[in-house]
């Protein structure tokens, strides 16, 4: 975690993935069209100054960007979300204690939210965004979110 951060964006691994034995940061690792659209952002410069990003993983739970991960396969289902919820809860309460986020942006499918209920309580203090509609529309916001808060000190 950065010292400070402002912003907090909360996004689903995907299936699509990078291949190979050694580990890689879960942001390098994952390969679908947000992960493309984040590191086109980093790239173009329009990546927000104190973002945090979590990664909510089918296999690994809610991780960090940054974590090393190995290839795996395995689909976010209903009762694996659910089985995933207090771990999920207790990495996300972690982080509202320890940091002052003005917004939070979540862009998770229907399973995914499962493992995320209750996620305002803890952000209470913060404008939380939930990303909707099909996957263009999401991308479409993620990247209009992410340029927004370029423009913010």
């Amino acid at each position: 975690m950065r010292s400070n951060p402002q912003y907090l964006l909360i996004i689903a691994c995907s299936q699509r993935k990078r291949t190979g034995a050694d580990l890689l940061p879960a942001i390098d690792r994952y390969d679908g069209g947000s992960y493309k659209l984040l590191r086109k952002a980093q790239h173009e410069g329009n990546w927000p100054n104190r973002l945090d990003i979590l990664i909510l993983s089918a296999k690994y739970g809610l991780i960090e960007a940054s974590t090393p991960i190995a290839h795996y396969e395995q689909r976010m289902t209903r009762q694996r979300a659910i089985e995933l919820h207090p771990q999920t809860l207790q990495v996300l309460q972690s982080y509202a204690y320890q940091n002052i986020f003005h917004e939070v942006y979540v862009d998770l499918g229907q399973d995914y939210a499962l493992a995320i209920r209750g996620i305002e309580q803890l952000f209470s203090k913060a404008s939380i965004t939930f990303a909707t509609g099909r996957i263009g529309e999401r991308l479409s916001q993620l990247k209009t979110w992410l340029i927004e808060r370029c423009k913010e000190p």
